[in-house]
């Protein structure tokens, strides 16, 4: 009776939320249509309440990052989140309040557990709240490597363009500094970011072949470490850095035009194995819906957990070797 009485209560505040943030957002949206039709005779400075969640957020973050931020293994552990802070936030931002986020978002997932635990008439259990503080505190750390891992293509996808500029810029006259600036005005995305913090680097008195090697640590790319070679080989034996840059140039343009060929000549094969990979997920779901409890067996009885352990096993060896002979190497 108890718990069915909490769970009114929950699903009563619940609708009651839903309904308030409906209503609030249709009033935003009306508030932005006729806004341009009428004059504003005195000035408000009041926030929104999502305004004001924001900030209040942000000052829990940074009281919480003065506190840990103590402990020096704590501030070694938050070291390798300097190379997120972007250029425009390095003075507002700290690595350690990434740290404190992946705090705070552990016990929101914890929570969340905890709430739905209740409404399903039980309490969490002790192993419900280790998983979800778990996959709340790594939350970030997968979501930074699907970022890198799409910044470092839209990086690669914009490195020529970067190096004609810088080349073209090292034929009219201009020095290093300047082309990199040159760079970080003219383009835009990822890139101009981290040309941003390579021109900051060269200002503080960095060499360039310095910079390019932070560069390319913070991007791990081939191509940014073939740069930050050839660049380092020229600090120490001496050369004309145009002829440096033109190589480049030329390297990049023929690898980006040999990687369309083999991309257009290998898209049916790529095509094919992508099929094959889907197909006995397509098997399960259509025996599934013929049959609900065709694949039960698997699950309840010794012999068909390790049918099944053998199952996924083949797999992922099959998928990781079609994966090897699809890939090429340039």
């Amino acid at each position: 009776m108890n718990i069915f009485i909490t769970q009114t209560i929950i699903m009563i505040f619940l609708a009651f939320v839903i309904f308030y943030l409906i209503m609030y957002n249709k009033a935003l949206k009306l508030e932005k249509r006729i806004s341009k039709y009428s004059i504003e005779s005195i000035k408000d400075h009041s926030i929104s309440f999502f305004d004001a969640l924001s900030n209040s957020y942000s000052k829990m973050v940074q009281n919480l990052s003065r506190i840990i931020k103590k402990s020096i293994l704590i501030s070694k552990y938050a070291s390798k989140y300097n190379k997120y802070i972007s250029y425009d936030n390095i003075k507002e931002v700290s690595s350690v309040d990434f740290v404190s986020n992946k705090i705070y978002i552990s016990l929101g997932f914890m929570f969340i557990v905890s709430f739905a635990r209740v409404i399903e008439g039980v309490f969490p259990s002790i192993f419900d709240l280790l998983l979800s503080g778990l996959v709340g505190f790594f939350l970030i750390d997968i979501v930074f490597k699907i970022n890198d891992y799409v910044k470092k293509k839209q990086v690669e996808q914009e490195l020529l363009n970067a190096i004609i500029i810088m080349n073209n810029a090292f034929r009219s006259g201009r020095s290093t500094i300047q082309a990199i600036e040159i760079v970080a005005n003219e383009l835009k995305g990822p890139i101009k970011q981290e040309f941003k913090k390579m021109h900051l680097e060269i200002s503080y008195g960095l060499s360039l072949d310095v910079v390019f090697e932070r560069f390319s640590k913070r991007v791990d790319s081939e191509e940014v470490s073939y740069i930050t070679s050839s660049l380092s080989i020229l600090n120490k034996t001496g050369g004309n850095i145009i002829k440096v840059f033109a190589s480049i140039e030329k390297m990049l343009f023929n690898k980006r035009k040999l990687k369309q060929e083999m991309k257009s000549l290998t898209s049916s094969a790529n095509m094919i194995s992508k099929i094959l990979l889907i197909m006995p997920f397509i098997f399960v779901i259509l025996i599934s819906l013929l049959n609900k409890n065709y694949f039960l067996v698997l699950l309840n009885t010794t012999l068909g957990n390790i049918l099944l352990a053998l199952i996924i096993i083949i797999y992922s060896a099959y998928a990781f070797i079609v994966s090897k002979i699809m890939k090429v190497r340039f």
